[in-house]
C-alpha cells in the first residue's frame, strides 16, 4: 500500500505543480484522497479529480495535461461531444504508470464539502463528510463491496459521525437499499475484494450487517 501511496502522491505533485487550469478548477476526489490524506484504510489505484461547477467541459484540462506531459499521458476514454469526462494512464518518470479520470458533476460543488489538500498544496479534496455521503450514494447505485468497506472505515475512525451517516442512509430509497445490502453473500463479498488484497472482507459483512440494522431500527409499517 505504502508503495502505491507514494506514486499516487508524486503523480498529485506533478499535476499541481504543471496544470493551474487542474488545480483550480477540479477537486480531489475518491477513496485515494481520503485514504492518503485520513483514513489509510486500503489502497487505491488511480486518481480522480472531479469539477467544482457543474456541467464544465473538461476538454481544456485534457489538452493542458497533454500539454504538461509531452508524450506520457496515453487516452483510454475520450471525452464525449459535451466534454462530461476522460480517463488516460499517466506516465511518471521511473516508469510509473496511474490512471488519471477527470469527471464534471452534475451540479455545483458546495464550499463546505471541500477541504485543501496537504499532499498537494493550493489544490483541494473532498471532505470527510462528502465522501461519506458520496460512499452510501454508491451502495445504492452500484454493486461493490469495496463501498461498504470504506464506510466501516469512516465510522471506525469518526465515530462521532454515526448521526451523520444515519441522516444520509436516511435520505436514500430504504427498500432498495436492503435489496442491495442482502445482494451481498459472503462468497460474493469475498469474490468481488479479491481485487485488494489488503482489505479484509469482515470489514465489507460487518458494515452490510451495521446498514441493514440502522434500516431495520428506522423502518415503519409502511417502509421496509
Amino acid at each position: 500500500m505504502e508503495e502505491q501511496c507514494k506514486v499516487i502522491e508524486k503523480a498529485l505533485r506533478m499535476l499541481a505543480e504543471r496544470c493551474p487550469r487542474l488545480k483550480s478548477l477540479c477537486y480531489w476526489a475518491g477513496t485515494s484522497s481520503i485514504s492518503i490524506e485520513e483514513l489509510r484504510h486500503r489502497q487505491s489505484f488511480d486518481l480522480d479529480f472531479h469539477t467544482r461547477k457543474a456541467l464544465l467541459d473538461v476538454r481544456p484540462i485534457l489538452a493542458e495535461i497533454q500539454a504538461a506531459f509531452p508524450g506520457d499521458f496515453e487516452i483510454v476514454q475520450a471525452p464525449d461531444e459535451f466534454g462530461s469526462a476522460f480517463r488516460g494512464v499517466l506516465k511518471l518518470p521511473g516508469g510509473d504508470k496511474i490512471t488519471i479520470e477527470v469527471l464534471s458533476n452534475y451540479e455545483d460543488v458546495p464550499e463546505q464539502d471541500l477541504v485543501n489538500s496537504v499532499t498537494a498544496p493550493g489544490m483541494q479534496r473532498v471532505s470527510i463528510v462528502r465522501y461519506l455521503a458520496d460512499k452510501i450514494q454508491c451502495v445504492a447505485e452500484r454493486v461493490e463491496a469495496r463501498d461498504l468497506v470504506d464506510i466501516l472505515a469512516v465510522l471506525r475512525q469518526h465515530p462521532e459521525m454515526e448521526a451523520t451517516a444515519r441522516s444520509l442512509l436516511a435520505q436514500q430509497d430504504a427498500l432498495l437499499l436492503v435489496e442491495r445490502l442482502l445482494a451481498w453473500s459472503d462468497e460474493e463479498i469475498e469474490k468481488d475484494l479479491k481485487a485488494y488484497p489488503d482489505v479484509n472482507p469482515g470489514d465489507a459483512r460487518e458494515a452490510r450487517k451495521l446498514l441493514l440494522a440502522w434500516l431495520k431500527s428506522s423502518s415503519t409499517p409502511e417502509g421496509i
